[in-house]
């Protein structure tokens, strides 16, 4: 765990967003790149990405402040809600906001929504993957108290210390936290598993438009409604704690991911615009 990763010009560059950074611009680039290959207008995609991204990072934000267990600190320091460079982003947060924001874009354009979102979701699944190198190297989004060899224990006063104290699990922060499963590092290599599969074995074969969104909405589901059930951090909890936050959005991914394929293909629009000022 290292939530600073390098100090320059005695600023310190958190790990958390440059490896936010680091999946956002790699993300970027393989939409792009998928957008070249399937002759769409690339600016067009490239306007429509910056307009994304910001919404999904407020979207990611906002689901943080109110779904993650810390309304009530915000509500207590409003002014921390602005304080982004010390972390704290909720991922579904990213599609809520930001894939409205992709419809919207397209549709005022009267471009192929589906071609370009099945164009974006592989951006977005290699992202996430390395966004969760992240959240190890801050320490949060960390797993129950485990005792497994391949286990990791944080750094004291670290988030995960912070919550095993607040649990009386931990007796003093000055001791070091329990160690506890190591749910970031494997929701790490299950993301780059499904981007994998999407890009290597789905990409060219799914022939619908929207069936490669819809595949990566099944697969991110399923693992991430599994995941969720190892995670001790705050997850904001449902039916008597029986489900999470973002258990129950898993759910509706599931769901949505399956009409993709079922639903019969439908574009309003055929015609992609000679030119877009």
């Amino acid at each position: 765990m290292n939530p600073v990763l390098f100090t320059l010009g005695g600023i310190n560059f958190s790990s958390y967003y440059c490896m936010g950074l680091v999946g956002l611009v790699f993300g970027v680039w393989l939409t792009l790149y998928e957008v070249k290959r399937r002759g769409l207008d690339l600016k067009l995609a490239a306007r429509g990405a910056l307009w994304t991204c910001i919404m999904g990072y407020l979207g990611a934000r906002a689901m943080h402040i109110v779904f993650d267990g810390f309304l009530d600190i915000y509500i207590q320091k409003p002014l921390a809600i602005f304080a982004f460079w010390k972390g704290g982003l909720a991922f579904y947060g990213i599609i809520i906001f930001g894939l409205p924001t992709a419809v919207w874009w397209f549709q005022s354009h009267k471009a192929s929504i589906l071609k370009y979102i099945d164009c974006y979701i592989l951006g977005v699944a290699f992202g996430v993957g390395i966004g969760r190198i992240g959240c190890y190297l801050n320490g949060c989004c960390f797993g129950e108290i485990s005792s497994s060899s391949f286990a990791n224990r944080f750094i004291n006063y670290g988030l995960s210390a912070k919550h095993q104290f607040a649990r009386d699990i931990l007796l003093n922060l000055k001791d070091s936290p329990f160690p506890v499963f190591p749910a970031q590092l494997i929701s790490f290599a299950a993301n780059m598993v499904i981007f994998l599969i999407i890009w290597f074995f789905f990409r060219k074969r799914l022939k619908k438009d929207g069936t490669l969104f819809g595949t990566w909405l099944i697969m991110y589901g399923i693992f991430r409604f599994i995941i969720e059930f190892f995670r001790e951090d705050d997850r904001g909890l449902f039916f008597n704690n029986l489900l999470s936050t973002s258990q129950l959005i898993a759910i509706v991914s599931f769901i949505i991911g399956i009409l993709m394929f079922v639903l019969p293909a439908y574009e309003p629009e055929k015609i992609e615009a000679a030119s877009h000022d």
